[in-house]
């Protein structure tokens, strides 16, 4: 058995490895080439941290995907005989309740300590700390040995290096200017000769020059979209000193190198020439913020353009395949050939076996239940399984008393887009639009966009009964 280790092993080992993260940082900045290598890689493990990013890539230079041992076995694969874990920080959030005018962790207090921050009677709060865990890197398992693929695992949008998908790409740039409230013009306000591109802060607003090419519209368009997301007139007013011009370029150009490389644009004419003069006089702490807000911006762009590929990929796959024939294959592969199920016990047997399909089967049995015509949806709707009624204006679902449910699937039609369904336990969650807000499930001008069509519905609900109210003591008068 392994012997323990102690609190002081543990810090000192917590220390050598944020050591080792620092110097590697610092390493990046020896040259172009230098944080090229690091931005092709921050691209790959965009879902991680910036730190966890580096670590991995100082340990296992080349990774491609990595997973816990747990999750391998998941997966159906297995860590090879006698490879070494790659050291990463783990959050581990530690509880402290107020006992006797101190506070003590919740797992050490007294029960009635414990019932009392259960109750909301005690105060408590949380602190962040870290501690080392390990992952292992897709070679380092037998998955490629079982034909298991990264693609298959991670759910990624893999590119084969051409440009088939340029206008899905440029569609899902639409979008993330939308919702982050950025202007996209039709061209610029004054002549702006050679440059590509530029972003107005005081508009929040973009430009691209009209003698770009297609191509180069895509790269430019990152590229001003990390200026409106980095430097705009909020962003300026919270930094403790203004970043230059150069910086910001800087900045700018790693973010749009992050996103392009990922998706399979050409990257030969990025400049990174900043660098020399950026780094000068510059400390490690400033290298590493910068590359925690490139990481940050270039993983929420990432995120967002690969969500958007995958709907229009659902999309197209839903259009291939009817609702009845999708229903009937997840039948087999569940074996429910003559299984009599709850929407519960449904639901939670598809989590637990396939997780990734519990939207797409909630989306198919709604259309295929009410028998929905997606092209005629012209307001949001909703559909909640199992209460016997079709779909519905969206503010009147939802606000159905759902606290008697054991379990809320639910679907939801909006004009010209994808079906969204998700499902929760009332007892954590009050409604689906509360669903929608704690999952992140939709964009935020989405959901505020639902949530007025839920507050009109409140409202008019009020009035009705203040002018039953008025209508009573009008007859008592």
């Amino acid at each position: 058995m392994a012997k323990m280790k102690t609190n002081e092993e543990r810090k000192a080992e917590l220390e050598a490895l944020t050591e080792q993260m620092g110097q590697q940082i610092d390493s990046y900045f020896e040259s172009p080439e230098k944080i090229r290598e690091h931005l092709r890689f921050l691209g790959k493990f965009h879902q991680y941290s910036m730190r966890n990013a580096v670590l991995i890539e100082s340990q296992f230079p080349g990774a491609i995907a990595v997973g816990s041992y747990p999750f391998w076995e998941k997966q159906g694969a297995q860590v090879q005989k006698g490879e070494r874990g790659i050291k990463v920080f783990v959050p581990n959030p530690v509880t402290y309740a107020l006992h006797k005018d101190e506070w003590v962790p919740l797992s050490k207090a007294p029960k009635p300590v414990k019932e009392g921050v259960k109750q909301g009677r005690i105060p408590s709060r949380k602190m962040m700390y870290f501690k080392i865990g390990h992952v292992f890197e897709y070679t380092q398992t037998d998955a490629r040995e079982k034909g298991i693929e990264v693609s298959d695992i991670f759910k990624r949008y893999h590119r084969d290096g051409g440009l088939e998908n340029e206008q899905d790409i440029r569609d899902a740039l639409t979008t993330l200017a939308d919702a982050r409230n950025v202007t996209l013009l039709e061209e610029p306000l004054d002549e702006i000769g050679t440059a590509k591109g530029c972003y107005y802060p005081e508009l929040h607003a973009i430009a691209l020059n009209p003698r770009n090419t297609s191509i180069e519209d895509i790269s430019v368009l990152i590229h001003e979209l990390a200026h409106a997301e980095l430097h705009n007139q909020e962003r300026n007013f919270e930094r403790d000193q203004p970043l230059t011009a150069p910086e910001k370029e800087f900045q700018a150009e790693m973010v749009a190198y992050v996103v392009s490389h990922q998706l399979g644009f050409p990257t030969d004419d990025f400049s990174l020439s900043y660098l020399a003069g950026w780094t000068k006089d510059k400390e490690l702490l400033d290298k590493e913020q910068l590359l925690q807000e490139v990481h940050q911006t270039s993983a929420g762009f990432l995120d967002h353009i690969e969500s958007h590929l995958e709907k229009v990929h659902t999309l197209e796959q839903e259009k291939e395949q009817t609702p009845l024939e999708y229903l009937e294959q997840l039948n087999r592969r569940m074996g429910w050939k003559d299984a009599d199920l709850s929407l519960y016990e449904q639901v939670h047997a598809v989590k637990s076996v396939f997780p990734e399909e519990v939207e797409p089967y909630l989306n198919a049995k709604a259309a295929l239940e009410t028998n929905l015509k997606v092209d005629r949806v012209d307001e949001p709707l909703m559909y909640i399984h199992g209460m016997g009624l079709g779909f519905q204006p969206f503010g009147i679902v939802n606000n159905h008393d759902f606290s008697e449910d054991q379990v809320v699937a639910y679907t939801i039609a909006l004009p010209n887009q994808p079906l969204i369904s998700g499902h929760f336990d009332p007892e954590r969650t009050v409604h689906p639009l509360h669903d929608l807000e704690k999952n992140n499930k939709v964009e935020k001008p989405l959901l505020k966009s639902l949530e007025n069509y839920w507050h009109g519905v409140l409202i008019e609900e009020e009035q009705k009964f203040l002018s039953r109210i008025s209508l009573l003591n009008i007859e008592r008068l």
